[in-house]
């Protein structure tokens, strides 16, 4: 089975419209099957005219759900009410417009403020966050919440799926809620958990082996990043911008591990100028790499940490049963 590729598109309506004002763009999506996940930044008409566009042209449209940035911008443990809200003006805006979304996607990340924080000042955000975690009983309330949200979601669209970080998977592989807790993530499931495998977002080489060392547990996976992106984190990981080759090279290795595959982002591709090449490419023939080796060693060590909260957690609930 061939693969099947969705592209990420995070713009204001203002600039969507632009991008799709190109109809040889929606020809080209459509030719190769390609699926679109759209940032529901804001609710226009002109946003409306694309989706229809897209739609009317066999081209699937993810809604793709986000907030305001001082709301978080992501799902996150905090503002899972919001996110609620924020479903429903959906739901009723594209009622109004008559429009049909094949999919719901609820990106997991950490608060807006804070994701830009860690870019800036990663040792000390960390610490940060860390003396300000949330405790246990925080964690599960807000997840509860949020697999309430999914299933008022499902009763109105048939397929949801969650973007997660590669961390989830050994917080889960480990037992803990630590990282969840720092970092106000939630290890959510859906139909579908497309694992965001950026290799733009870390420095090589560690950046370079998160396919090959995560590709194994992941049901989908996004490479990137291509351009594009929130604002305030964009300036940060151009530098490490994928071009042509580089973008092949890691949908290749995420190929022989799932043939669902996402990129991000579409409108960084059509900027480079390039995707109609990269849309044409046979993923199967293409000759890659792998670094499991150094992405095995570093995974190792973040789930004896990650256990090491377990075991504490344990401890604590054998003192309390204990005490008189």
């Amino acid at each position: 089975m061939p693969a099947q590729l969705t592209f990420f598109c995070e713009l204001p309506s203002a600039d969507l419209t632009e991008l799709f004002a190109d109809l040889d763009l929606v020809a080209l999506l459509a030719s190769h099957q390609a699926r679109v996940a759209m940032a529901l930044i804001d609710l226009t008409a002109e946003r409306a005219a694309v989706i229809e566009r897209l739609t009317d042209a066999g081209v699937p449209v993810t809604a793709w759900l986000v907030l305001d940035e001082l709301d978080g911008y992501w799902l996150t443990l905090d503002n899972v009410q919001l996110a609620r809200d924020r479903w429903r003006q959906i739901r009723a805006w594209s009622e109004g417009f008559g429009l049909k979304f094949a999919c719901v996607g609820l990106d997991i990340e950490a608060p807006h403020d804070d994701a830009v924080a860690l870019v800036d000042a990663p040792f000390l955000t960390l610490a940060r966050l860390t003396w300000l975690r949330r405790t246990r009983r925080q964690w599960r309330t807000a997840l509860d919440d949020l697999r309430a949200l999914v299933a008022e979601i499902r009763a109105d669209v048939p397929e949801i799926e969650t973007y997660q970080f590669p961390v989830i998977v050994d917080e889960r592989a480990a037992g803990s809620t630590l990282l969840q807790r720092i970092l106000g993530i939630a290890d959510l499931r859906a139909d579908r958990e497309v694992l965001m495998l950026y290799r733009s977002m870390l420095p090589e080489p560690w950046g370079d082996v998160l396919v090959d060392g995560y590709g194994p547990a992941a049901e989908a996976i996004a490479i990137g990043i291509t351009g594009g992106g929130v604002a305030a984190l964009e300036d940060a990981f151009a530098p490490r911008q994928l071009d042509l080759a580089a973008t092949l090279r890691e949908l290749a290795r995420a190929r022989r591990h799932t043939g669902h595959l996402y990129v991000f982002s579409l409108e960084g591709c059509v900027a480079q100028g390039w995707l109609a090449q990269l849309l044409a490419a046979d993923l199967d023939k293409l000759a890659t790499t792998q670094g499991v080796t150094r992405a095995r060693a570093g995974r190792v060590v973040a789930r004896a940490l990650l256990t090491t909260d377990r075991l504490v957690a344990r401890l604590r609930r054998m003192t309390r049963t204990q005490l008189p």
